[in-house]
């Protein structure tokens, strides 16, 4: 007789919303760790059977709308308990549909998710049964424990349970209380990504999550609010989860921890192993880490990130006004951002993030005096003197939870969700009123056109230009020998102005600390730096090209859609009662 697990446990990463799929991380597949970590907790258990479905990278039955068919995949293994992703807020329409489908299969629906948590009342009233808050693993393990024992969920149970929202016999919304932090995560299971089924494509990089929290306090940020301050399983965990998927046959990883340097003596410990198993095994591995600009003052790490093998950093800069930088709290200047991005630029391709336009306080005296398109061509001058290979510029997004969204909804400054639904709260779309005399149409489309200039270019050259054909003819005959030899005039130049700085500097301290990648001779050094520009010039004219037909589906979904004629009559009829008042 065939032997049944006597439950099935089923995990949904809802759908982003069409335009979302054209931002410019569009085709990167990569699921969010989160969920797959706390259903990677309950897969051992022998009378469950456990999976997941990533909506963004599914193939399979579909319905009559194109997504993934719930009644199809109901009807081949029923979902007795549903665990949905909340964290995006521009896929909660989405999640609150697939919810809402899953209830009457009568199945038991749970959210977790800085979303939900920031706004349980919304989701449970939606569709949702249970609301998870902060960390999620140890307490859906309760609510599974109790699940099995009370064969249900009893209201007088549930409420036993700390960390948790639910709505009581009349309809009322309850808390049980915060839930205590995990303090040790090596003690949890590792995040299995092979729960995920009915794969589409391969995973472009696998998300690695090492640590959570942050020691910063950024105002547009909900990580340091749902998380606290940052803690990290050990290296060793890491470097696990980097050889099993590699042994699967992944070169690509991505660090999901907000700031891989938040403790730099362990991520340097950590590159150090990733570096020597590389050598050892003839593993091809890159990886890609956020980082904080201060990275910059740690030559130590940023010469263990190269022996790794990260070749990316995404930073996020959010600002080349130093006005907005302290109005967001980010504790640096514009000064400081470009000298340090200038030197991070010599060993690492640069994925620079940005908010375009941040709205300040009404009563700030952080207020800038540059206009919205003054900005503008301070972030264009930005880009090009911090030598930022890629970008994202996006509008201040005022997500729930956040210090940002609190401001201005005290301020009566958030757009309604009638006009700017959560589907739009992807940094695509204005989700508040500007500043005073700041043109919201402005503020909306800066940056995009931003993001047209860097990825498209003028656009009169761009049609003349297509698909960059030009460059990619020059590169491919007279320029290689051109740039190549005067890539490699100015890096033996630069080699040995460097290496005398370096010596003298070990002469002054009396030590020779022993480098983790042996130099070369000057000679070979400069050949093999030279070669490096020249492919760093190839590979972005390639992300150019690629993100190029990106953006211009973005402006064709942007047009065809009602958003536009929807802000500008709601700004409209403001402007009519506040000019009637």
């Amino acid at each position: 007789m065939e032997n049944r697990r006597s439950a099935t446990i089923l995990g949904i990463i809802p759908q982003y919303p069409e335009h979302s799929k054209y931002n410019i991380y569009g085709k990167i597949r990569m699921p969010p760790v989160g969920i797959i970590s706390v259903l990677s907790q309950v897969q051992h258990d022998q009378n469950l059977e456990v999976y997941a479905i990533d909506e963004n990278n599914y193939v399979g039955p579909k319905d009559f709308m194109g997504m993934p068919d719930h009644g199809f995949l109901q009807e081949r293994k029923q979902a007795d308990m549903v665990l949905l992703y909340g964290g995006m807020s521009n896929s909660i329409p989405r999640m609150f549909s697939v919810a809402k489908q899953y209830k009457r299969f009568g199945a038991i629906t749970i959210a977790g998710g800085s979303h939900v948590d920031a706004l349980p009342e919304e989701a449970l009233r939606s569709g949702i049964d249970i609301v998870v808050h902060g960390e999620g693993e140890l307490i859906f393990k309760k609510i599974l424990r109790a699940w099995k024992q009370e064969k249900g969920l009893d209201r007088n149970i549930l409420n036993k349970i700390r960390g948790i929202s639910f709505l009581d016999e009349h309809g009322r919304h309850i808390f049980t209380g915060k839930g205590s932090p995990i303090t040790d995560l090596d003690k949890l299971e590792q995040a299995d990504l092979t729960l995920i089924k009915h794969l589409r494509e391969r995973w472009s990089a696998i998300p690695i999550n090492r640590g959570r929290g942050c020691n910063f306090n950024c105002e547009f940020c909900v990580v340091n609010r749902q998380y606290g301050r940052y803690k990290a399983a050990s290296v060793e965990r890491a470097f696990q989860q980097v050889v099993k998927y590699s042994d699967l046959g992944y070169r690509r990883f991505f660090f999901t921890d907000d700031n891989f340097a938040q403790d730099p003596d362990t991520a340097t410990e950590l590159c150090k192993m990733i570096g020597d198993y590389k050598r050892r095994f003839r593993k091809k591995i890159r990886m890609i880490v956020q980082v904080r600009s201060e990275v910059a003052e740690d030559e130590k790490l940023i010469e263990a990130m190269r022996y790794a093998g990260v070749d990316m950093l995404a930073i996020g800069y959010e600002s080349p006004v130093d006005e907005e930088l302290k109005a967001m709290k980010k504790g640096v200047t514009v000064e400081k951002l470009t000298e340090r991005s200038r030197k991070l630029s010599k060993h690492f391709y640069l994925h620079g993030m940005f908010i375009f336009g941040y709205p300040v306080s009404t009563d700030s005296e952080q207020k800038t005096r540059l206009t919205l398109k003054q900005r503008a061509k301070a972030h264009a001058r930005f880009y090009k003197k911090a030598k930022i290979d890629t970008l994202q510029v996006l509008n201040a997004v005022p997500l729930p939870g956040s210090e940002l969204r609190a401001r201005l909804e005290k301020e009566g400054r958030l757009l309604p969700l009638e006009t700017v639904g959560w589907d739009k709260y992807d940094g695509l779309f204005l989700c508040y009123v500007p500043e005073e005399g700041a043109s919201a149409y402005e503020l909306q489309n800066l940056p995009r056109l931003l993001m047209k200039k860097k990825y498209l270019g003028n656009s009169v050259i761009s049609k003349i230009n297509y698909s960059n054909w030009m460059d990619w003819a020059f590169n491919a005959t007279v320029g290689f020998p051109v740039l190549f030899a005067v890539f490699y005039t100015k890096r033996f130049m630069i080699n040995i102005l460097e290496e005398k700085g370096k010596k003298r500097m070990e002469q002054d301290k009396g030590t020779d600390r022993p480098r983790l990648i042996p130099k070369r001779n000057i000679f070979h050094e400069s050949m093999v730096m030279a070669w490096k520009d020249i492919r760093r010039i190839w590979r972005n004219l390639a992300i150019m090209t690629y993100g190029g037909r990106i953006v211009k589906r973005w402006f064709k979904t942007y047009r065809s859609s009602d958003y536009s004629k929807k802000i500008r009559k709601g700004f409209a009829e403001k402007d009519t009662v506040a000019a009637r008042s």
